[in-house]
């Protein structure tokens, strides 16, 4: 059973450096991101899209 995307745990990466990690819903009012924009990056075109980029800001599953 998947678990569902507000319960999920993530950790927010800035090229390599932790930002933080917790849900969606945690990343979000400790970095002042939108929820929104934070699921956008668990999408594939939000990875295509930021392949050429260094300092790639990405949210990586860390409970799957």
């Amino acid at each position: 059973m998947a678990i569902p995307w507000d319960k999920r745990i993530y950790a927010l990466y800035k090229g390599e450096e932790n930002i933080t990690d917790g849900t969606i819903i945690e990343i979000a009012e400790r970095t002042g991101k939108t929820v929104k924009s934070l699921r956008w990056m668990t999408y594939d075109a939000y990875k295509e899209r930021c392949k050429k980029s260094k300092n790639i800001i990405e949210l990586v599953p860390i409970d799957d």
